[in-house]
């Protein structure tokens, strides 16, 4: 059932977000400085495919009176839930208490990547692109919400898809862009995008993700139960949530200002081509840290076991080459060696860490599919989670 928009006296909210539709209209009508009212015809509907595990992503179609034509007439609401959106189907229960730092964390790491952005926007420097951001507010104590444009006709991967040469090299630029404008306007000093992330994201959570592995062969086959095993055997090896911090001193590097989470359904391409990146979507990850960190999730993700293994070095360098042009005359911070030091010594942690939500992940992506296409991409999934179980086991060594 769709809202609709009954002017600035009307109580109703927008869908489950308790956000009222006036104070929506107001926050707009600050931004966008208009005098024009949302009409009642306005409405709200969630879009397919787009629920954040720890947020609520909203598309609101706005009809303007008067209209006038510099008005958006869609825009995205982005919220925080304090509980996962999906079902879970692994039974794994995060607790409450560790959500509410977790949602503000989230928050505030989006929220001072846009307010970083909006500072370079037009200034003649490298920049990712990204959807145009209009505000952020709080509609109640510890509640916040963000607004964005909504990109039309655009298309996302998933995790059972594999990018080409093409798509990958776009998606190496832009991370290099990324790095480059926050080298060259020192983001470092930006408050919000100085915090711990992976320490405030992984607190106290090894034992569930080390359930959620141990899962993963009844999920994905029973040949991976070795590998499991191995990887339980020697997790104090690997799990380190102070490894960015240690990787960068440990080779030099000045952290880089990262995605933080640059998987398949976070790139968003052209909905008639598929090779033109239109945007890289959800910055609440974002933090600076090790500079090979999105690398290592962008390949593992997007890219076969087989294929990874054998050109992940080739696109190292070409990412740095990107780097090197996108810093212009400025000195390029890091070295292709220390970046291919900083990918090594990184990949198991950050591999490790990403694995075993993609049970859920997958179960909940495929649940309205019919069976033979939902073993298909398993299968595709399972080949990929095959490869990075045996590379953990490997570069940790």
């Amino acid at each position: 059932m769709m809202d609709e928009v009954h002017g600035n006296d009307h109580p109703l909210e927008i869908l489950d977000t308790r956000i009222k539709w006036a104070n929506l209209q107001d926050e707009l009508q600050k931004v966008l400085t208009t005098g024009s009212k949302c009409r009642r015809t306005s409405f709200a509907h969630q879009i397919p495919g787009s629920v954040g595990f720890l947020s609520q992503v909203v598309l609101i179609d706005l009809h303007w009176f008067p209209q006038v034509p510099k008005l958006p007439s869609k825009v995205v609401l982005k919220v925080p839930i304090s509980k996962p959106h999906e079902p879970n189907p692994e039974d794994v229960e995060t607790p409450a208490e560790r959500l509410e730092p977790l949602l503000q964390a989230l928050f505030q790491a989006e929220h001072s990547f846009y307010d970083f952005y909006r500072s370079i926007e037009n200034l003649h420097i490298p920049k990712p692109p990204v959807p145009h951001f209009y505000y952020a507010a709080k509609f109640e104590k510890n509640h916040e919400y963000l607004v964005f444009e909504y990109l039309h006709d655009t298309h996302h991967f998933h995790i059972w898809d594999n990018f080409n040469e093409t798509q990958i090299d776009q998606v190496l630029l832009a991370i290099a862009k990324t790095q480059a404008c926050g080298y060259l306007r020192d983001s470092n000093s930006r408050p919000g995008l100085d915090q711990k992330m992976m320490k405030t994201l992984y607190k106290d959570c090894f034992p569930e993700m080390l359930e959620l592995l141990h899962k993963m062969p009844a999920f994905y086959g029973e040949e991976l139960q070795p590998l499991v095993e191995k990887l339980a055997q020697t997790h104090q090896k690997i799990w380190d949530l102070d490894i960015e911090k240690k990787v960068c001193k440990k080779l030099g590097i000045k952290p880089a200002l990262i995605h933080g989470d640059m998987w398949s359904t976070n790139i968003l391409w052209e909905a008639d081509d598929h090779n033109k990146l239109r945007a890289l979507l959800d910055w609440q990850m974002t933090h600076h840290g090790n500079p090979a960190a999105d690398l290592i999730r962008l390949f593992n993700s997007c890219m076969s076991g087989v294929h990874r293994r054998r050109y992940w070095k080739d696109y190292l360098r070409i990412m740095h080459k990107h780097l090197t042009h996108a810093m212009g005359t400025h000195p390029v911070p890091y070295t292709y060696e220390q970046a291919f030091d900083a990918y090594v010594f990184h990949y198991p942690m950050e591999t490790f860490l990403y694995l075993p939500p993609l049970n859920p992940i997958v179960a909940n992506a495929n649940r309205s599919e019919e069976p033979e296409l939902a073993q298909k991409r398993k299968s595709i999934v399972a080949e990929k989670v095959k490869c990075m179980m045996e590379d953990i086991l490997e570069f940790q060594r």
